[in-house]
């Protein structure tokens, strides 16, 4: 019981962090940005705070990464870890590039302020091992309550100068900086190794891959439909350019999407904990997980169907007819997702890495086989049965593996 209190303390600390980051931005940024600009330059924002979102599973896989390390090793080196920055900096550099190069628009910024805010963004999200391997989700949530107080004075900067980019510059550094000042992860010595980095950066570099297969699926509507449907397309009888489709669909799946974002606390608390855990899952525990996030699924899935009628309506008043038919299906797909992001953690936990990598890889050729076609075909509606799909995929598919990982575990184990 003690256990469990913990737990659930850390979790509800954690969730605190992410919800006001995340008010700040969902609540007061977004909505900012779309009175101030409308709601095509608001996709064209989001095209690049997508990619923001999604560049951060570097950092989150560093993150996992050196949590991994912990729990094998039971220490880690700051040295190492630094390294790897180095190299996911480069890494996020040539793929933001990439992007800004297919998307031919860099909503009114500089693209090189776009290729430092992105690195920024990656920095950012692995500086959160820095309490999570200490257990302590006091300063985990004042780190994630710090970038949404960067974000909220941003948005002054916003008003006064008309660069949006400037609300998720402010965001960021205030992270950073509270990290620098309260933790241990970016002090000397910087690029000391031990001698089984070969092995940390491999280990590190297969969960990265993973996360960025993966999570392509998360931002796959505000990077796919104003490239795919850049000419445009009908959504319920009206023409619509690409990048107002892709704020329309923020507006639908928004509720789910921040419900999923209650996964980071969560996987971050169960990965601190499963880390100093001793042994192995019992295959029976496993499948008594497996139901009772299926559950989760549903009752998610229903609140935020209940609260996309709120949102929409009090923040997006104008396209509250036009998106309300689309609130079931589009946060079930992201429902989902959220769901098989706590999986993966046990999954990555208890078995082999190659496993996630097996799923990831499956994962994101099943989106692109399903979503790609099926949104050039139907627009919006296809986006939406796309990411429903490929995540009911990843869900099977990771109870099948990870079931069969355990039982050859507890087999080798008898």
């Amino acid at each position: 019981m003690k256990k469990v209190l913990s737990f659930v303390k850390d979790f509800i600390l954690g969730a605190v962090g992410l919800i006001v980051m995340n008010a700040a931005m969902s609540l007061l940024v977004m909505p900012s940005i779309e009175r101030t600009l409308g709601a095509e330059f608001q996709g064209r924002v989001l095209y690049y705070t997508s990619l923001a979102s999604y560049l951060a599973s570097i950092g989150f896989g560093l993150n996992y990464g050196r949590m991994k390390v912990y729990a094998k090793d039971r220490e880690s080196s700051n040295g190492e870890f630094n390294i790897m920055l180095v190299g996911a900096a480069v890494i996020t550099a040539v793929i933001t590039i990439a992007a800004i190069l297919i998307k031919k628009d860099t909503a009114e910024t500089s693209w090189v302020l776009i290729v430092i805010f992105m690195i920024l963004t990656v920095i950012r999200a692995y500086a959160d091992v820095a309490f999570r391997l200490r257990v302590d989700y006091g300063k985990f949530s004042l780190f994630y309550c710090a970038i949404g107080l960067g974000y909220a004075l941003g948005l002054l900067l916003f008003r006064l100068t008309g660069a949006w980019i400037l609300i998720f510059y402010t965001g960021e550094l205030f992270g950073l900086l509270f990290v620098f000042f309260t933790g241990t992860i970016f002090k000397p010595p910087y690029f000391e190794r031990t001698e089984r980095f070969p092995e940390h950066v491999k280990g590190t570099a297969v969960i990265t891959g993973s996360f960025l297969l993966s999570d392509f699926v998360s931002a796959a509507d505000r990077l796919l439909i104003p490239t795919l449907l850049a000419g445009g397309a009908v959504f319920n009888t009206v023409f619509y350019s690409g990048d107002t489709l892709t704020s329309l669909f923020y507006y639908a799946s928004f509720v789910g999407k921040i419900m999923s974002l209650l996964s980071t606390p969560l996987n971050g608390v169960l990965s601190g904990y499963i880390a100093r855990e001793e042994g192995g899952l019992a295959p029976k525990t496993f499948l008594k997980v497996i139901a009772l996030l299926f559950g989760v699924v549903v009752l998610v899935t229903g609140v935020s169907y209940g609260g996309s009628h709120l949102f929409v309506y009090l923040f997006y008043p104008d396209w509250y007819d036009a998106v309300r038919p689309l609130f079931l299906l589009a946060n079930a797909g992201q429902v989902l997702f959220f769901i098989c992001n706590t999986l993966m953690v046990v999954v990555l936990r208890y078995t082999e890495e190659k496993i996630q990598m097996i799923v990831s890889g499956c994962y994101i050729a099943a989106f692109f086989a399903a979503a790609v076609p099926l949104t050039l075909r139907f627009g919006i509606w296809g986006m939406a049965w796309g990411i429903f799909i490929v995540n009911a995929l990843k869900f099977i598919l990771f109870t099948v593996l990870g079931y069969r990982g355990l039982m050859k575990e507890e087999k080798a184990e008898a």
